[in-house]
């Protein structure tokens, strides 16, 4: 078995409007019974999801450098039109398999993207 990143990624937007408290437990609930179900299944991984900064007060850093000069600037909001809201590292023999099992991730269908990728 091999192990996949699940980036969760939404496009340009404004900061969503606060949830009230019971639909922000029930959309936690949801993410937490996906991944228990994987880690029931044998899907799941050592590496644990989390949820990152809120991207519209940080946004986070890039840091690159050619020819010994090291740059560090704010981003990566400026470079892209994507945010990475979250991110899940699963189990699974390929990519066909982390289709399935994440046909019903919470996710699907509420305007994320999940981008998957083999970890090395």
């Amino acid at each position: 078995m091999a192990e996949f990143l699940l980036m969760y990624n939404v496009g340009p937007c404004e900061p969503p409007p606060p949830l009230p408290p019971d639909e922000l437990e029930a959309v936690i609930a949801r993410y937490i019974a996906w991944g228990e179900r994987m880690t029931a299944t044998g899907h799941g991984s050592d590496h644990r999801g989390a949820r990152l900064s809120d991207v519209f007060s940080d946004p986070g850093r890039i840091l690159s450098g050619t020819d010994g000069d090291f740059v560090a600037t704010d981003g990566p909001l400026a470079e892209t039109k994507e945010v990475v809201g979250g991110y899940t590292v699963i189990t699974a023999a390929d990519y066909g398999e982390v289709a399935e099992l994440c046909r019903d991730h919470p996710a699907i269908g509420t305007g994320q993207r999940i981008v998957v990728r083999q970890l090395a």
